[in-house]
């Protein structure tokens, strides 16, 4: 069971002074409570036993709206910075997403998983800023402060309070995993719901035009169902824990005061230190359950925090020591295994694959076998399980990013530029290159014929994701994008998927008329078209090489 993420305050440096700060603010709190129920046992006695009159009593009652004024002051302490912490954590988050697409030129992810990821994803950690981590500081601090205090002025009360403390976190313990799973389950379900929705919106006129709408109400309710069930069956859980855990911090509550009261009967006991202990022992374990209760906070920020900074975490992670050499590349998948967070099984498993230098190797498979995994891992854009990815033989985990990614050129599935000129988005591949450069490069990938058909020939403007142009001629400006940097790999995935015949032609024989300049790998479907370009055809079927042959 997990309670924090590490990642997030090495990711997010106003989210680490936030956590950093918790800790004095949570022994300022437990000093706070000590000394307002030290001076409440002695304003009661000194009251009740004759001691001082009422109007005596001024300065310790002045005392005691002061300690709880201090406590509301940490209180909303920890509140309002928990918001600012969150606030800026996804701040940061959220920017960091943005850079690393403009940085790569395509999204590590779906756009509708991106969406997801960043908004509702992003949105449960001020919960978990704002609320669990103040509550862990001072689970963590105040029963120990507490029952230190104790131990002065009655070792067998401290003895027995300190006895009675893992009650509660073993119950947390075992409520908690059971949580967390269900948490995790949620989160994959509301992600799912959120991308079938913006997929089905963004469709909505070709389904509408084969009068399909029907079928995807239908499904969209499934789906909500789904996520339907997965809530009500976390809160169940969260219902059922917050019972135990109250019933838990009662019983030793009770047993303490059980044991305060026989020995005031006995007289073993002062009235003051006895009333100080029964008043702090409901201070010692309302940290305890405060934790419990906001342990879905915690559970849902982690399930998310998985999906979104393992958009991130590649990039986060310290730069490489090792340069790649330039030339073509060689490559080798060592018993790979990988696993996504938010799916249970492994998407990769004890993958092994080897590209020469200069090999056209092609990697077909049916979905879900784990083909763009491949690719995801290749760009950098996952660390690999266990295993290794191995270029020219050494460790891709030990080779700086930005430095590898200059070597290795990419065509996307579904590829989405920014908007701007065609000579623009062509020029993204290698920035500064000369107009010569750009031609030479849109002759390669058999796009010079069209763009020059344009009014406006490499200067005409194209909207965003390649909007006024077809499918078959955005792929081929993106093909001459990953040609313009004459790089060590090119990865081409899904090349002639969605095209008709005529372009899916004129695609394939751009790519079977390059210079063997560069290892490649083609990751496709087709496997006539693999047969065609490949010197090798690699079957992936449930993460695992099922079939290796010579084209």
């Amino acid at each position: 069971m997990r309670g924090i993420d590490p990642r997030l305050a090495r990711l997010a440096p106003t989210a680490r002074r936030f956590a950093a700060a918790c800790l004095p603010l949570a022994l300022l709190a437990a000093v706070a409570a000590i000394a307002q129920a030290l001076a409440l046992a002695h304003a009661i006695d000194d009251l009740f036993l004759g001691r001082r009159r009422p109007e005596d009593l001024a300065l310790l009652l002045a005392a005691l709206g002061a300690l709880a004024f201090a406590r509301g002051a940490i209180a909303f302490a920890f509140e309002a910075g928990g918001h600012a912490a969150a606030s800026s954590a996804i701040r940061d988050l959220r920017l960091r997403i943005v850079r690393r697409a403009f940085a790569t030129g395509s999204l590590p992810s779906s756009s509708s998983e991106l969406a997801h990821d960043a908004v509702a994803g992003a949105d449960a950690l001020d919960p978990y800023f704002s609320g669990y981590l103040p509550q862990l500081a001072q689970a963590a601090v105040t029963p120990l402060t507490i029952v230190v205090f104790v131990a002065f002025i009655d070792l067998p009360s401290a003895a027995l309070l300190a006895a009675s403390i893992p009650l509660i976190p073993v119950f947390s313990v075992l409520v908690g995993r059971s949580t967390e799973r269900r948490a995790r389950e949620r989160y994959v379900a509301m992600a799912r719901l959120g991308g079938h929705f913006l997929s089905v919106v963004r469709g909505l006129p070709t389904l509408r035009a084969f009068n399909r709408g029907e079928a995807q109400v239908e499904l969209i309710a499934k789906v909500a169902d789904e996520y339907r069930r997965t809530t009500m069956q976390t809160l169940r859980v969260a219902f059922i824990s917050a019972l135990v855990l109250e019933l838990a911090a009662t019983l030793g509550t009770a047993v303490v005061a059980v044991e305060i009261g026989i020995r005031l009967v006995r007289a073993d006991i002062g009235f003051v230190p006895a009333l100080t202990i029964l008043l702090l022992a409901p201070e010692l374990y309302a940290p305890l359950r405060g934790l419990a209760a906001q342990f879905h906070a915690s559970s849902d920020a982690l399930a998310a925090s998985d999906a979104l900074l393992g958009l991130l975490e590649p990039d986060a992670s310290q730069p490489g020591t090792v340069t790649v050499r330039t030339g073509a590349v060689a490559v080798r998948f060592d018993d790979v295994s990988f696993a996504y967070a938010t799916r249970p099984a492994p998407v990769l498993d004890g993958f092994d694959l080897t590209l020469a230098a200069g090999e056209r190797v092609a990697l077909v498979g049916p979905s879900g076998a784990g083909k763009s995994t491949v690719v995801r891992l290749l760009l950098g854009f996952e660390r690999a399980g266990s295993g290794r990815v191995l270029i020219d033989g050494d460790d891709l985990a030990a080779i700086d990013l930005a430095t590898w990614r200059q070597q290795l050129a990419w065509l996307p599935q579904r590829p989405r530029p920014p908007a701007g000129t065609i000579a623009e988005m062509i020029e993204l591949g290698s920035p500064g290159a000369a107009s010569a450069q750009l031609e030479a490069a849109a002759r390669a990938a058999g796009a010079d014929a069209f763009i020059r058909r344009l009014p406006a020939g490499f200067e005409t403007l194209v909207g965003d994701g390649g909007a006024g142009l077809s499918a078959g001629e955005l792929r081929r400006v993106v093909l001459a994008r990953a040609l313009l940097r004459h790089a060590g790999l090119l990865v081409l995935d899904e090349p002639t998927t969605n095209l008709d015949e005529a372009s899916s032609e004129t695609v394939a024989a751009a790519v079977e008329a390059l210079p063997r300049e560069a290892t490649l790998l083609l990751v496709t479907h087709d496997e006539q078209l693999a047969a065609r370009l490949c010197d090798r055809v690699v079957r992936l079927d449930r993460g695992r090489v099922r079939e290796a042959a010579s084209a």
